[in-house]
C-alpha cells in the first residue's frame, strides 16, 4: 500500500479548521508528531491528526511539510481522542486545544530533550584494586569508596556533591573499567521506615466499599468533613494502583499551598513522583511530564494541567478539593478540570475520585447517576467535631483594625490557652478604597472599571486587576483638598494593627504580596508548626490544604460583601469558604472555635450558617437553584466579546445573537443579551456578554452547533475578539 501523500494538522491558532499539508514519501507518518509547517510567510508548529492518499483539494496547490521535529509521537491516540472531545464539547477550536494537552516546552519548535539520568556504579568492587588507588589518585579513591556503600550508583549530583571537579575523575575511572555508567532505573521503592497511620473504623468502612469497584470506570465522591482523614484514604488508593503496576495523577487546586501534602507523599513514596505547577520554568514542568511518560515516577502531583499527562498505564485519578474555582481555565482554552478529568477517566475505564469537605453543588446533583459512588466521612480522628459557626454582631460596634472588642476577647482567650488564632480576610492590601470627603473623589483604575487598593509598604495604589500603580496623593488630584482618607481594611492594615496591639506575640500575614512561591510559603509556616501561641492572618490562601493541630480558633472578617453579590453562585460560595475557614480550628487535641463578623446577623444565608451543616444547606441551595432554572438544573453557554469600544463588542454579539436566531429551535432557550459585563472595562478594552441558558442541554448544543458554522465565520481583530464558555459558571 502507498505511503499517505496528505496529512491534516492542528495548529495552535484561534480558528475552527485543520490545515492540510503534503508529505514526503519516505517518512513513517504517525498522529500526535509535530512538523515545522509553511504558514503565510513564515513557518508554524502543527501536530499531525490524520493522513490519506487522497485529498479534496489540488495536489499541486497543497504546500508540503518543511520539517518532522519529533522521532516519537509527542501525544497518543488517546490524547488526541481527548482533544478531540474537548474541541467540540467546549466549542473550543481544535489547534489550540491540541496544543494544550502539551506543556509549555513543546508548544513551538523545540526538540524534545532527554530527561533520563546517568549512574555511575563500579565494575568490580575488587578491595585490592580499590586500596591500590589511595595513594596513587585519592580523588578517584573517594568516588570508589563513596559507590561502595552505594551498590545502586550514584548520579552526577550525587557525585559533585562529592567532588565539584567530578567528571575527569570519574572519566578517569571508566578508562580502567572501574566505573560504567546506564541509566538510572526507577526507584519506585518507598522510605524503608515510612510507617502508616491506623485507619478509623469509618475510614476502613470506605475503603472496603471502594476498593471493589476500582476495576473499572467510576466517579467515587468523597465527601468528608475537614480533618476527617480523606487524604490518607487518597494514599491507600495509590499504593493499591501503585501495587497493580499503575500510574496516578493526583490534582490539587493550588500546589504552592499543599507544602504538608507533598511532604506526605514524599515521606509516604520516596522520589517515585513529580510535581508539576505554574511557579515552575517550562523545562521543569516538561521534565516532570516526559518522565512520567516514560513510567520512570508514578505520580503525577500537580495543578489543572497536570491532567494531560500522558501515561500508557493510568490507572487513577483524584481530584482533591474537587469545589475549588481554581480547577476552572477562564481565559484561553475554557475548560472545567473535574470535567474533563471524568470525561478521561470514562475514556480509559478508570476510577476517579473527588473529594472535598464542601462538594460543588454539580457534584452533590450528579451523585445520583448509576457510574457515581458517594460516601461520607463524618468524624475526626481526633474524636472533636468540626467546630460550628458562631456569629458576632458588629452593627453597633467600633472596629479596631476590622476586629470588635467581642473579637478581641476571643483571640485573647485563645492566646492565653496557648493557642493558636487564624484571622481570615480575604482582600489583599491596606486599603481597599482611597477618596476625598471633600468632592467625593475616588482612586480609580485609569484601564479598569476598580478602584485602586492601597499598599502602605510600597507608598502606591495598586489595581489587583490589571497591576497599574500609581503614587499615593498628598492632595486630592480633583479639589486640592490637602486630606485624601484611606477607608476599609486589608491584610496589612490587619497585620499592622495586630502587631501594635500584641507586641509579644508572632503575627504571620500569608498572602500573595508577601508569597511569592511555596518555599516563601513553608517558610513562613515554620512557627506554626513549633504550636507556640501566634496568629496567622491571610487570604483564601490559607483556608485549604492546611493541617496545624495548635490552631484552636478561626475568625472571618468582613464576609458580608458576599451576601449581596450578583453572582448566583455566591451562596455556595461563601457557604463553602466559611466551613473550610471554621474547619482549619481543633484539628488537635483540643476542641476548636470558629466565629464570623457580621453586620447581618439576620440574614437568611448567615443564620442557616448559625443552624445547618454544609450538607444541609447545600440541599437548601439546590432546591433554589432549581426553582428558579439556574445550574446544575441548567445549562449556561457565555459568549464575551472585548473591544476597544464598547459598540464595537457589542455590536459582534448582536451578529452571533442573529445567526443563532436563524436556527431553529433557538426559540426554545432563553437569551440574555448582548448587555455589558460586570465589570465593562478591564486591562483597557470594554467588554460585553451574550448569555444562553437552557435546561435541556441537547436542544442548546443542537442550536449551536447548527449556529457555530455561520458564527465561525465571523471575523476577528485587534479592536475586537470574542470567545464562547460553555459550562460558564457565571451569568
Amino acid at each position: 500500500m502507498p505511503a499517505p501523500r496528505f496529512a491534516r494538522f492542528a495548529i495552535a491558532l484561534p480558528l475552527y479548521r485543520v490545515f492540510e499539508y503534503a508529505l514526503p514519501d519516505e517518512q513513517p507518518v504517525v498522529p500526535g508528531t509535530r512538523y515545522r509547517l509553511p504558514f503565510t510567510s513564515g513557518t508554524r508548529t502543527g501536530i499531525l491528526l490524520e493522513s490519506s492518499n487522497a485529498s479534496d483539494y489540488e495536489p499541486a496547490k497543497i504546500k508540503p511539510v518543511k520539517e518532522r521535529i519529533d522521532q516519537q509521537p509527542v501525544l497518543d491516540a488517546h490524547m488526541l481522542a481527548l482533544a478531540r472531545w474537548m474541541s467540540d464539547y467546549y466549542l473550543q477550536p481544535i489547534g489550540e486545544v491540541v496544543f494544550q494537552c502539551l506543556p509549555g516546552y513543546l508548544r513551538g519548535a523545540r526538540e524534545s530533550v532527554s530527561t533520563r539520568v546517568k549512574c555511575w556504579r563500579l565494575v568490580s568492587a575488587d578491595a585490592e584494586t580499590i586500596e591500590n588507588l589511595r595513594s596513587r589518585s585519592p580523588r578517584q579513591f573517594e568516588i570508589c569508596q563513596a559507590l561502595l556503600t552505594r551498590p545502586a550508583g550514584l548520579n552526577a549530583q550525587e557525585l559533585r556533591q562529592i567532588n565539584p571537579n567530578w567528571s575527569p575523575v570519574v572519566k578517569a575511572l571508566e578508562q580502567k573499567q572501574i566505573l560504567s555508567w546506564e541509566w538510572m532505573a526507577r526507584r519506585d521503592d518507598p522510605p524503608q521506615d515510612a510507617c502508616l497511620p491506623d485507619l478509623s473504623a469509618e475510614q476502613q468502612g470506605v475503603l472496603g466499599e471502594i476498593e471493589p469497584r476500582l476495576q473499572g470506570f467510576a466517579v467515587h465522591l468523597l465527601d468528608g468533613i475537614t480533618g476527617s482523614g480523606k487524604t490518607e484514604i487518597y494514599l491507600r488508593m495509590i499504593q493499591s494502583r501503585l501495587d497493580a503496576g499503575l500510574q496516578v495523577i493526583y490534582l490539587v487546586p493550588e500546589i504552592g499551598l499543599t507544602n504538608q501534602l507533598i511532604e506526605r507523599v514524599e515521606q509516604r513514596y520516596g522520589n517515585c513522583f513529580a510535581i508539576s505547577h505554574s511557579g515552575l520554568t517550562e523545562l521543569q514542568r516538561y521534565r516532570a511530564w516526559e518522565r512520567f511518560r516514560r513510567a520512570e515516577v508514578s505520580i503525577m502531583l500537580g495543578t489543572r494541567s497536570s491532567l494531560f499527562s500522558r501515561s500508557d498505564a493510568l490507572g487513577l485519578i483524584i481530584i482533591d478539593e474537587e469545589h475549588d474555582s481554581s480547577y476552572r481555565q477562564e481565559d484561553g482554552i475554557r475548560y472545567h478540570a473535574r470535567d474533563v478529568a471524568i470525561k478521561r477517566a470514562q475514556m480509559l475505564d478508570i476510577p476517579i475520585v473527588l473529594g472535598s469537605a464542601t462538594p460543588s453543588l454539580e457534584s452533590l446533583r450528579n451523585r445520583t447517576r448509576d457510574c457515581w459512588h458517594s460516601y461520607r466521612l463524618e468524624q475526626r480522628p481526633t474524636g472533636f467535631a468540626p467546630p460550628r459557626l458562631e456569629l458576632i454582631d458588629v452593627r453597633n460596634s467600633r472596629l479596631d483594625c476590622g476586629c470588635s472588642a467581642a473579637t478581641f476577647a476571643r483571640v485573647e482567650k485563645h492566646l492565653a490557652a496557648s493557642g493558636q488564632v487564624l484571622m481570615y480576610l480575604n482582600r489583599r492590601g491596606f486599603a481597599p478604597i482611597v477618596m476625598c470627603h471633600e468632592c467625593g473623589w475616588q482612586a480609580q483604575c485609569e484601564h479598569c472599571d476598580a478602584r485602586l487598593t492601597l499598599h502602605q509598604s510600597l507608598h502606591s495604589l495598586l489595581c489587583h486587576h490589571c497591576g497599574f500603580s500609581q503614587g499615593v496623593p498628598e492632595a486630592c488630584p480633583q479639589c486640592g483638598h490637602g486630606e485624601v482618607k484611606h477607608y476599609g481594611i486589608g491584610t496589612e492594615q490587619l497585620e499592622q494593627g495586630l502587631k501594635q496591639r500584641y507586641p509579644k506575640t508572632p503575627i504571620l500575614r500569608i498572602d500573595r504580596d508577601v508569597i511569592a512561591s511555596r518555599e516563601a510559603l513553608k517558610s513562613r509556616l515554620q512557627q506554626l508548626q513549633g504550636g507556640e501561641p501566634c496568629i496567622l492572618i491571610g487570604t483564601q490562601m490559607i483556608a485549604k490544604g492546611h493541617d496545624y493541630p495548635a490552631i484552636t480558633l478561626s475568625v472571618v472578617l468582613d464576609a458580608d460583601q458576599a451576601l449581596f453579590s450578583a453572582s448566583y453562585r455566591a451562596s455556595e460560595r461563601l457557604a463553602q469558604t466559611l466551613f473550610q475557614v471554621s474547619g482549619r480550628s481543633g484539628r488537635g487535641d483540643r476542641e476548636g472555635e470558629a466565629v464570623v463578623q457580621t453586620r447581618f446577623p439576620d440574614h437568611p444565608l448567615m443564620q442557616a450558617l448559625l443552624r445547618k451543616d454544609y450538607r444541609s444547606i447545600a440541599a437548601d441551595l439546590l432546591q433554589e437553584r432549581q426553582s428558579y432554572g439556574f445550574p446544575p438544573f441548567a445549562r449556561v453557554v457565555m459568549f464575551r466579546a472585548d473591544a476597544l469600544e464598547l459598540e464595537v463588542a457589542l455590536d459582534i454579539l448582536e451578529q452571533i445573537k442573529a445567526r443563532l436566531q436563524g436556527v431553529q429551535q433557538f426559540d426554545s432557550i432563553a437569551c440574555i443579551g448582548p448587555m455589558p459585563a460586570l465589570m465593562t472595562r478591564r486591562i483597557g478594552r470594554f467588554r460585553a456578554q451574550l448569555c444562553l441558558m437552557s435546561q435541556d442541554f441537547k436542544v442548546l448544543r443542537s442550536v449551536l452547533r447548527r449556529a457555530m458554522p455561520a458564527i465561525e465565520e465571523l471575523p476577528g481583530s485587534a479592536r475586537c475578539s470574542w470567545s464562547i464558555d460553555v459550562d460558564a459558571h457565571d451569568l
